[in-house]
């Protein structure tokens, strides 16, 4: 989680303490001192990184990987390195500025976006992608967007 700073849906928190902050502030809450706040930061920093799911069909997940490297959806023009993230904001709708998240253990946490309109990955490749300002999956045939799928759930 360290490695994926800034926090918050639109990068306004430049450290995991000051997004803990924020979000109690936020609900009305202040009840943690500053030390107390570091560990909890320490304590989410230090947990393991998502499992992985089952792994899917090896050709499935190769071929979405290819989809997601390709130029022709841009996914890994900001979706990047070993985090996935290229820790910067990105005004996707024209208005609002949007923290790239990092992908990894992106199986483990639906439902997607800020505002968690997509159930599922599928959702967020068909449709939800699209309204957000990012690749628009109406490129992407049913196969192509199940390999897509796979291959995510495999970060």
């Amino acid at each position: 989680m360290a490695s994926t700073a800034p926090f918050k849906w639109d990068g306004s928190a430049p450290t995991l303490t000051n997004s803990l902050r924020q979000t109690i502030d936020r609900l009305g809450g202040d009840g943690l001192s500053k030390r107390h706040l570091a560990s909890l930061a320490a304590y989410l920093e230090g947990m393991p990184a998502a499992r992985t799911p089952t792994p899917h069909d090896p050709v499935a997940v190769a071929h979405g990987k290819q989809l997601f490297e390709s130029g022709e959806l841009g996914c890994a023009s900001c979706h990047d390195g070993a985090s996935t993230t290229d820790r910067q904001r990105h005004s996707l709708d024209g208005v609002h500025f949007f923290d790239t998240p990092s992908l990894i253990g992106i199986a483990h946490s639906a439902p997607y976006f800020h505002d968690g309109s997509a159930a599922t990955l599928e959702v967020v490749l068909r449709d939800r992608g699209h309204v957000h300002g990012m690749s628009d999956g109406a490129v992407l045939g049913d196969r192509d967007v199940a390999d897509l799928a796979a291959y995510l759930e495999t970060l």
